[in-house]
C-alpha cells in the first residue's frame, strides 16, 4: 500500500509535471513559430496545453481523493476494533461511544448491529444493579435502618425508575418519620400486632396515633384511634420526652414524665403471666434493640383517665 501511496502520490504527479514544463518550454522557444501560424492553429495548440493541464489537476485530485478515502478507512478500523476489545471485556457504555463514533466515518450494518447489543447489556446490567439496590433497600427497612434503606433506593431508582422502588422509598421515609412521633395505642405495645390484645410498636395499625412534637393543652382532642375504647399504650422514640398531666392546659398532677426510648403500657391491664411477659421478652427483630426489657413499664395508675389531661411532647 505504501510503494502504491507513493507511485499515485509522488511519480505520476511529477512525470505529468515535468512533461508540461517541457511542453510549455518548447511552446516558449517556438514562440515565432506559434506566432507564425493561423488562428485555427495557435487555438488547437492553446487547446491541447490546456486539455493537458485539466488531466495534470484531474490526476492530482483522485490522488488526493483516494488517501483521503485510505485515511478514513483506517480511521474507522481502528474505531472499531477498539471498540471490539471494549465490547469483549463488558465495558458496553465505553464501546458503544466508539462505535458511535465509527459511524460518524462509515456506516455499516455491523457496526449498527454492536451498538444495539451494547444497548442490550447495558439494560441487562441495570436491571440487575437495580434488583440488587432494592433487595439490600428491602432489609435495611426491616432492619429499622431508615436512612441507609432511603440511600439504596434512591440509589435504584437512579438506575431504573420503578414504582416499586419509589413506593418503598415513601414508605421508608413515612417510617423514619413516625419515628419522631409518640405512639399511643388503644391496645398494649409490644412486639406483634395481635388482634384485640397488642399493637406492634410503631407499625401502622387501625388502634394507634403517632403525635408529633408540640404542647396540647387537651390530649383528647388529639387521639382518634388509640382512645376510641381505651387508652393502653404509649411508645416513645429515642431522645424524646413527654410529660403528661392530669387535667387541661398543663395543671394539675404530674402522671408521666418519661425520655424514650420507652413503653408504659395500661397497669389495669396487668392480670396475667401473658401479659407480664410483654413487658420481659425478647422482642423479635430490631424492636429488641430499640425496646429492650430495661425499657418497658406499667403505668403509675389507669391511663384511660389520662386522656383527659394535656401533655408536652419534646
Amino acid at each position: 500500500m505504501a510503494l502504491n501511496l507513493l507511485f499515485w502520490g509522488f511519480f505520476i504527479p511529477m512525470v505529468l509535471r515535468l512533461l508540461f514544463l517541457g511542453f510549455i518550454s518548447l511552446v516558449s522557444a517556438n514562440s515565432l513559430v506559434l506566432a507564425q501560424l493561423t488562428p485555427q492553429g495557435a487555438q488547437v495548440i492553446i487547446g491541447t496545453a490546456t486539455t493537458f493541464g485539466r488531466e495534470i489537476k484531474r490526476v492530482s485530485d483522485d490522488n488526493k481523493a483516494k488517501k483521503e478515502q485510505e485515511q478514513a478507512e483506517a480511521e474507522y478500523n481502528d474505531l472499531v476494533l477498539f471498540a471490539d476489545d471494549l465490547f469483549a471485556k463488558g465495558q458496553f457504555t465505553e464501546a458503544k461511544v466508539q462505535y458511535n463514533q465509527a459511524l460518524t466515518v462509515k456506516r455499516e450494518q455491523y457496526v449498527v448491529d454492536q451498538i444495539a447489543r451494547c444497548d442490550a447489556e447495558i439494560a441487562r446490567a441495570n436491571r440487575s444493579q437495580y434488583q440488587i439496590l432494592v433487595d439490600k433497600g428491602d432489609s435495611l427497612l426491616t432492619e429499622l435502618k431508615y436512612d441507609e434503606a432511603i440511600e439504596k433506593y434512591n440509589a435504584a431508582i437512579a438506575v431504573n425508575n420503578q414504582k416499586y422502588a419509589a413506593d418503598r422509598l415513601a414508605e421508608a421515609r413515612s417510617a423514619k418519620e413516625m419515628w419522631t412521633k409518640v405512639m399511643f395505642s388503644g391496645l398494649l405495645i409490644a412486639d406483634a400486632r395481635i388482634d384485640e390484645f397488642s399493637s406492634k410498636a410503631y407499625f401502622k395499625d387501625p388502634f394507634s396515633d403517632y403525635i408529633k412534637k408540640g404542647r396540647y393543652p387537651s390530649i383528647e382532642a388529639f387521639l382518634v384511634y388509640s382512645s376510641f375504647k381505651t387508652l393502653d399504650g404509649i411508645a416513645i422514640p429515642p431522645g424524646v420526652r413527654v410529660v403528661i398531666y392530669s387535667e387541661p392546659s398543663f395543671k394539675g398532677k404530674v402522671l408521666l414524665d418519661a425520655v424514650g426510648p420507652m413503653i408504659i403500657n395500661n397497669v389495669t391491664k396487668n392480670t396475667s403471666s401473658e401479659i407480664q411477659e410483654l413487658q420481659t421478652k425478647t422482642f423479635e427483630g430490631p424492636l429488641q434493640n430499640i425496646f429492650p426489657a430495661s425499657t418497658r413499664t406499667w403505668s403509675a395508675s389507669d391511663m384511660n383517665l389520662w386522656i383527659t389531661g394535656s401533655m408536652t411532647i419534646e
